[in-house]
């Protein structure tokens, strides 16, 4: 695997929640993350000479940023949504060693806030978002 700049990644949204081929686009993001931290339960029992950790269920969470455009407001729109959106978060999409780029993907709530300052772009966008089903996560392939 090659190291690539995360020039040719993308972040998709379907406020329908159908995802596929309806989700779209969203212009001017510029960075994302995503948080897949594995739920530890404590089991320490009488006797155990340290503390004693199971899985339970991974948290889907992350961000998205950008820049406000009053052409796109998907992000900010999907705020006001009850119903969860689809959410798609490419890293690449040139990437020629599997048949479709590699992709987190899932059902999604968001949240946002925007971020304007005299000295800077004229507005910072940042989407928060939590897993709202089962998300599809990058395997090698």
């Amino acid at each position: 695997m090659a190291i690539k700049s995360g020039r040719n990644g993308v972040v998709k949204w379907d406020p329908t929640g159908a995802g596929g081929v309806t989700a779209v686009n969203v212009i001017s993001i510029k960075k994302f993350s995503v948080d897949m931290t594995m739920e530890r339960i404590d089991v320490t029992c009488f006797l155990d000479t340290n503390l004693v950790y199971v899985p339970g269920l991974k948290s889907i969470v992350g961000t998205v940023e950008g820049y406000y455009d009053s052409a796109d407001l998907a992000v900010i729109e999907a705020t006001a949504l009850s119903s969860p959106g689809w959410l798609e978060l490419v890293p690449d999409t040139t990437d020629p060693t599997v048949p479709a780029p590699l992709k987190w993907s899932g059902k999604a709530y968001m949240d946002a806030s925007v971020e304007c300052a005299v000295d800077g772009a004229a507005g910072i966008l940042t989407g928060n978002f939590m897993a709202a089903g089962p998300w599809t996560i990058p395997n090698t392939p």
